[in-house]
This record gives structure tokens, sequence and C-alpha cells, in this order.
């Protein structure tokens, strides 16, 4: 659902004291696509909201400051919009039960191959405790092959807002927000170097 705002509420929401400056920023965004309206009477839709959170993180805002703005959702239906762009069948919120187990968003495409996305709104995290969400990520990715009989080969990706560049945990890409698209697009020629799930053994 879209938002409709005014100039002045733009600049209180966006924390901007200048008119003009917010001004300048609301038609800059409406060229690329974001929102509709005119500068003086915008409409937001939460793909807009978004599109200029992958805007500001890509030139280096603070991802707490930024992260403020998001919620769950936000990075789920990112991550399925992205997958979606890029032709695979997404599905958000799969829940397995007996074990009980939730993906946030997986992609599959035509060929049989998933990606196995595991959304975190992380402001601060340490390595165990990304290790540790990695681990349970394998478990539930190994899961969905089980379970899957359309999908041959899956990938487990953890896909977070507070990291500036991918690494790789435990075998698994943990991929920033703003590099997600590139990371999807590429998948391919990462396979090498992450953990690949199919449906009978993992392995590197």
């Amino acid at each position: 659902m879209s938002k409709t705002t005014t100039i002045d509420q733009f600049c209180i929401d966006a924390g901007i004291a200048s008119r003009s400056v917010a001004r300048g920023l609301t038609k800059e965004l409406l060229s690329l696509g974001i929102g509709k309206g005119s500068a003086s009477a915008l409409s937001f839709s939460s793909n807009d909201r978004l599109a200029t959170a992958t805007l500001a993180l890509e030139a280096g805002s603070d991802a707490e400051q930024v992260s403020q703005h998001l919620s769950w959702k936000d990075f789920e239906q990112l991550a399925a919009g992205v997958l979606a762009s890029l032709g695979y069948h997404t599905r958000t919120n799969l829940r397995f039960t007996k074990p009980r187990m939730e993906l946030d968003v997986v992609g599959t495409s035509a060929s049989g191959f998933a990606l196995s996305i595991d959304c975190k709104h992380w402001k601060r995290s340490s390595l165990s405790s990304i290790s540790q969400h990695c681990i349970k990520q394998v478990k539930r990715t190994e899961e969905l092959l089980r379970r899957e009989r359309d999908i041959e080969v899956a990938v487990p990706v953890i896909m977070t807002l507070h990291a500036s560049s991918m690494r790789i945990v435990e075998g698994i890409p943990v991929v920033p927000v703003a590099k997600f698209h590139t990371f999807a697009l590429d998948v391919q020629g990462f396979l090498d170097k992450v953990l690949v799930i199919t449906r009978g053994s993992a392995s590197r």
C-alpha cells in the first residue's frame, strides 16, 4: 500500500532541515522511479522504501540508522523481489512441521536450482552467533530438499543489513542486502566456494 506525504513531512521523516535539499532529493528519487507524484505531494510504497534503503546503503549511509526504517517483512520482500526479477519462482515464510522449521525466502529456478534465504535484521552480531545461524540454515535447506522434489540443488544463504561486503562463514555466503542482487545474479560463479546441498549429500 502506498503512503502519501508532503514535503514538510518528508523533511521530518528523513531528518532533513532544508526544504530545498528535500525537494532536490525527492526529484532525484522520482527520476529513479522511486515514488510517485511530485516533489510537493509524494506517494511511497513498501517497495519504494526498500529501494531507497538500498540506495542509502550503497551510498555509504550508516546501516544501523537505515535498519530503523526497515522491518523483517521488508527484507523478505526485497529478497523475493530480487529473485523474481531474475526468473526464480519465489515463496516466503515456508513452514515445515516434524521438525518445525521456517524458511524466510526460497527461490527456485526452472532447472531445479534453489537459493534458501534466511533474512537477518542484525545491527551487531558476533562471528560465533553468525556461525550458529549458518549451521541452522544448512539444516533447514537440507529439510527443504527432502520435501521438495522439484529442487535438485540448493545453496543456503544468510542475507543481512549490517555488513559491508559478502563473506563466507561455515561455507555459507553471508550477503549484505545492498549486494544481494549482484550475488544472486552471479551465484553460479560462487558454487565452488560455498556449501552446495544436493538431495542426498552436502559438498563444498
